[in-house]
């Protein structure tokens, strides 16, 4: 019996040791896994040609150039006026030409693809009548998108006003935070759209670090089984407060479209508001759905053009989609590239423009 005792005390202790090791392990690898992340997690790339600008949250530096920025020879170059240009933008239309402004997010602005592939340029590529001018910004809203057109587009002369937005641009309006940058939160007095917040806050540089660290911080295994045993992985906002926060978007969005018609009438020039498509959308309507009627519905009250280029992409072959995207779900060349066809093939409709000249040999 004493022998018995013994050898059941000393499997007791192993299981008991073994365990503890086990647990040990099973921490330092956690660990180990959750540091390669932050060492990896470079934060955002647009840090390295941006500025905190009080209006808007963040502008891009003028007269930038990174070679590499997105990847060897994979390049992003801004002009004096912080667009994502080569050259300067004069006030007046070159003779000959119908000038187009792209306003919009990271989409817009090309992120992942040099500064010649990103849509907006391409889109000028595809005929020689265009002068294209790329205002796309990185992590914009459709606030700041409206904002920065107004401020550094609205004074150039312009046939076309682009206004391309994804899903989450319109839920970007709904906090004065992105990624732990301040930004710009709006609000309507009648049917007028302003600012609620100017100077936008400037956020340390801690808030800023762990906004990019927080997935990677929420696969420690001591805060899922915290998330989990408290059932905080569970919470989130009642619908209710959900469809609230959307109406209220909604409402800033309708001013800022009712906004930008008025403006792009008075300098003779089209307002048009393009939907990006995510890479969600092509078999899921999602919530994608609820905003393209919102949009639709207000482009025909405000009398201007709506591209649904969600209801164009679900005519690609599945098998050519997989080109169209990057890891990190930004467009890639080739994604680029189709935008600016679906773009231009529905521009020369509205603008009445025939086939462009051929290329001389």
């Amino acid at each position: 019996m004493r022998t018995l005792l013994k050898i059941l005390k000393i499997v007791a202790i192993n299981v008991v040791v073994f365990g503890t090791l086990f647990a040990l392990l099973e921490g330092v690898a956690s660990l180990l896994f959750i540091g390669n992340q932050v060492r990896r997690a470079t934060g955002l790339r647009e840090r390295q040609h941006s500025t905190y600008d009080e209006s808007i949250g963040w502008v891009s530096l003028p007269n930038v150039n990174l070679p590499n920025l997105y990847g060897p020879g994979v390049f992003l170059r801004t002009n004096g006026q912080g667009f994502r240009a080569d050259h300067d933008i004069a006030k007046e239309v070159p003779a000959g030409k119908t000038r187009i402004l792209c306003s919009g997010d990271s989409f817009t602005l090309g992120f992942g693809v040099s500064n010649d592939e990103a849509w907006c340029h391409r889109l000028g590529a595809l005929d020689p009548r265009l002068e294209t001018v790329n205002l796309g910004q990185g992590g914009y809203g459709l606030d700041q998108a409206y904002l920065w057109y107004k401020r550094a587009g609205a004074p150039l002369d312009h046939q076309v006003q682009l206004l391309s937005f994804i899903t989450d641009d319109f839920r970007r309006m709904q906090s004065d935070r992105f990624l732990g940058y301040g930004k710009p939160l709006l609000g309507m007095r009648g049917d007028s759209v302003l600012q609620l917040n100017k100077p936008v806050p400037q956020t340390s540089a801690f808030s800023r670090w762990k906004a990019t660290q927080d997935h990677a911080i929420g696969n420690l295994n001591v805060v899922r089984l915290y998330n989990r045993v408290f059932h905080r992985d569970e919470q989130g906002p009642p619908a209710d407060t959900i469809k609230a926060r959307d109406d209220a978007s909604r409402r800033i969005a309708a001013g800022i479209f009712a906004d930008l018609a008025r403006v792009n009438r008075e300098k003779k020039s089209q307002l048009v508001l393009v939907y990006l498509p995510g890479q969600s959308d092509y078999k899921t309507n999602g919530p994608a759905a609820e905003w393209r009627r919102f949009v639709a519905e207000e482009a025909a009250k405000q009398g201007v053009v709506f591209i649904d280029l969600i209801e164009t992409i679900r005519h690609v072959p599945p098998t050519e989609l997989d080109d169209f995207y990057l890891p990190d779900s930004h467009y890639s060349v080739a994604g680029n590239a189709w935008v600016a066809e679906a773009v231009y093939k529905e521009l020369a409709r509205v603008l009445n423009l025939t086939p462009p000249p051929a290329a001389t040999p």
